[in-house]
């Protein structure tokens, strides 16, 4: 007997074996006998439609995401509803949950997904599939535990993922389809948890905008050991103690409100982050990584959602560390020109801190800075930042201990005296630069066909990295030598005794109870060197210079100039051993009450401040050079401050032939230039005057011919005629009384 019509026209009851055939296929039924063939007869039995699966490129507009589209026909013989959820079984694969949605335009058997969405197992082997509602009451899920299979990703997507699979249907071993830069991931369900089954099974759960992601990783020991790092280990050790006793809620400290939050602050490349990771890494626990371009959003509330998300996973795998790196960038201090945003996830931030200690949390927040100025005042008081701990410039001792550490993991025949060396010569270096410095260095090894490095690849590559804690400050000094200046050789030990000594022999002077000078004042005519001397100081003694001109520090603003000269001592202190070199200290250090008042007296204020202030300048010295050292404030020139007063004169007439002589040796001159006769005949001129000297002799041997091959004797009679000294024996007097003023006073 055929097969009797039940439902409309498109599918037909067979009354032999009782399922439900389409119109179209009841011949083919009948000709296999009723045997169940799902790919050349599907057919609808015990609730369950059992068919053939098609792919599609996308699910159709205004579709859900999760959606399997099914014919209105057969949803109706299975009593599927549109948006209800839909069990698919197939050999070999892990089941899958879609939602329902009508397609009027495909076969009435026709099960369609979108092909991008399907996993491996889904795409192999053949298309026989079974289709079902799914009964029962389903669960949210509160937090799961993911891996991806395929491939590895170093960035934790956690927070994407969350976004891009909400309201979708998971279950242990549930397979997830992402693409992630043009990467398909197979992300695997291993655990979840919900707030009505902790343990989690083999059921179905829902996921939503709550539910907390992380992956298997993240939580799993490593069992790598912990990289090394010098020069950083009494900062670690102390940071342990405190994560130590955050941890240790249930101990001996248990009766008092721990540090749950710490602020890491110091120049960029100093290693914060490294400490960071090295933390991590020797703890073992559970840590996220929250930064400011991350988590931020345009959509208004989805910043301050996503910060919540990440405090509850860290609060779920407990004991745990949030690391904030740049924390200025999420909680930046407020002004007039703050956003509502920032505002927001500042006070969200906040909120989340103070829950930690509400809820006894052994959740660790790990922040770091470059600028603790620019971070919201709220996060710097106890319970929250209340701990702040600087990473200094690494000083001579530090250094030697970071290039033992990273030398130590690359072949090469560096002794550690040679180590020492190194560490000398580089002063203003933070980490980043001697991890550069030893990548170069292991390019000139290589380019040595060596696979050894040497002390002279360090040496080479030291002309190449610059250090990072001068940049802002450093100007390129010329390669000027005490050789390039001539005569002065008094006033060259004098410096040295001021300046080279008391770094290179501190040992004697603490021995004989000397201290040493905390300033040097040159002063003197116009053109006689002072800078220049200066600079080859600076050169010859290998020490950082930085060189400030008086009216550089002043701004119109108020209290901005008095946070340039703060900067630049800190920025000295940071980078010692170095000498702060002032040009034209008159413009800064003039006598007070002399006229200009306002902004002059606050910045001298400052200066005067930090010469000899509560923070102490250690191995830091201010040398400073003027033309009028009467107009200097005598505040400034009292022991302490710039104590030791050299006065740098016009050259004598062994200091003038030097000078002359030295000129002439970049010249093209005949030998009829007598320097012993110049130096004779140029009684009172200054150094710079001598050089011009030489300047105008020459462009007068060119004014008579082009093509002259060199300077005569003649051409300086003729400059000589009309050439004298411009320093006026009035300000010579004054240099006079000022040292008798001195010697008296």
């Amino acid at each position: 007997m055929p097969p009797k019509q039940v439902k409309k026209t498109l599918w037909v009851d067979c009354e032999r074996c009782g399922c439900s055939i389409t119109s179209n296929d009841r011949n083919v039924h009948v000709e296999l006998n009723c045997v169940k063939d799902p790919v050349k007869c599907p057919y609808v039995e015990g609730g369950k439609l059992y068919t053939w699966l098609q792919r599609a490129s996308a699910p159709p507009e205004g579709a859900p995401r999760d959606a399997v589209l099914v014919h209105s026909s057969a949803a109706s013989l299975i009593g599927a509803v549109i948006g209800g959820p839909l069990e698919l079984s197939r050999k070999g694969a892990p089941k899958l949950v879609r939602r329902m949605w009508p397609s009027k335009s495909s076969a009435p058997a026709a099960i369609i997904l979108p092909a991008a969405d399907l996993s491996g197992a889904w795409c192999r082997g053949s298309n026989n599939i079974s289709v079902s509602l799914l009964h029962g009451d389903i669960k949210v899920a509160t937090h799961i535990i993911i891996k991806i299979k395929n491939c590895k990703v170093d960035t934790d997507i956690c927070d994407i993922l969350q976004q891009h699979f909400d309201n979708h249907f998971v279950s242990v071993n549930s397979i997830l389809v992402y693409y992630y830069f043009g990467k398909k991931l197979e992300i695997e369900v291993t655990r979840i948890k919900s707030e009505e089954n902790e343990n989690g099974n083999k059921e179905w759960f829902l996921l939503n905008e709550d539910t907390v992601w992380d992956q298997e990783k993240s939580i799993q020991k490593s069992k790598k050991k912990p990289m090394s790092l010098g020069g950083v280990d009494d900062i670690i050790e102390e940071i342990k103690t405190l994560v130590n006793i955050s941890f240790n809620v249930d101990g001996s400290f248990a009766n008092f409100q721990p540090t749950r939050g710490l602020l890491i602050y110091g120049h960029s490349g100093i290693g914060k982050s490294a400490i960071c990771k090295y933390l991590v890494e020797n703890f073992n626990c559970y840590h996220i990584e929250v930064n400011g371009p991350t988590i931020f959003s345009k959509y208004f509330g989805e910043t301050e959602a996503t910060m919540k998300t990440l405090f509850s996973k860290a609060i779920a795998n407990e004991p745990s560390i949030i690391l904030v790196d740049e924390i200025e960038t999420i909680c930046p201090r407020r002004s007039s020109g703050s956003t509502e945003q920032e505002r927001r996830v500042t006070s969200a931030f906040v909120s989340l801190l103070d829950n930690l200690h509400e809820e006894s949390s052994r959740v660790f927040i790990l922040a770091t800075t470059r600028k603790p100025d620019a971070i919201d005042p709220m996060l710097r008081r106890f319970g929250r930042l209340d701990k702040e701990i600087e990473v200094p410039v690494p000083d001579r001792v530090r250094r030697k201990e970071i290039l033992y550490a990273l030398l130590k993991s690359l072949p090469n025949k560096v002794s550690s005296q040679d180590i020492d060396a190194i560490s000398d010569l580089a002063h203003g270096y933070v980490a980043a630069d001697l991890v550069n410095l030893c990548t170069q260095a292991s390019l000139k090894c290589i380019k040595r066909n060596c696979d050894v490095i040497e002390k002279e690849d360090l040496i080479a590559a030291l002309t190449v990295v610059r250090p990072s804690a001068m940049r802002e400050l450093l100007i390129e000094v010329p390669n000027v030598r005490w050789s390039d200046i001539g005569g002065q050789d008094n006033l060259k030990l004098k410096l040295r005794q001021a300046v080279e000594w008391p770094l290179k022999h501190s040992e004697s002077f603490k021995r004989l109870g000397i201290r040493p000078p905390s300033g040097v004042l040159l002063y003197g005519p116009p053109g006689c060197s002072k800078t220049m001397i200066a600079k080859a100081l600076a050169t010859e003694s290998g020490l950082n210079f930085l060189s400030i001109k008086g009216p550089e520090l002043f701004s119109k603003w108020v209290g901005e100039s008095e946070r340039a000269v703060r900067d630049l001592f800190t920025k000295a202190r940071q980078v010692a051993p170095s000498i702060i070199f002032f040009d034209e200290m008159d413009a800064i250090g003039g006598e007070r009450g002399a006229g200009e008042g306002g902004v002059h007296e606050r910045v001298l204020a400052q200066l005067l401040t930090e010469l000899d202030g509560v923070v102490p300048l250690n191995s830091v010295t201010i040398l400073a050079a003027t033309n009028r050292p009467d107009r200097m404030d005598r505040a400034l020139l009292r022991p302490g401050r710039l104590d030791r007063l050299i006065y740098v004169p016009l050259p004598d007439f062994e200091t003038r032939l030097q000078i002359i002589e030295l000129k002439l040796s970049k010249m093209s001159t005949s030998d009829d230039v007598n320097s012993h006769n110049l130096a004779t005949r140029t009684e009172g001129y200054s150094g710079a005057e001598l050089q011009a000297l030489c300047h105008e002799a020459a462009l007068k041997a060119l004014e008579k011919d082009l093509d002259c091959p060199q300077v005569t004797m003649e051409h300086f009679e003729h400059v000589l005629m009309d050439f004298k000294p411009r320093t006026p024996s009035s300000l010579l007097k004054v240099y006079e009384d000022f040292a008798l003023g001195q010697r008296s006073g």
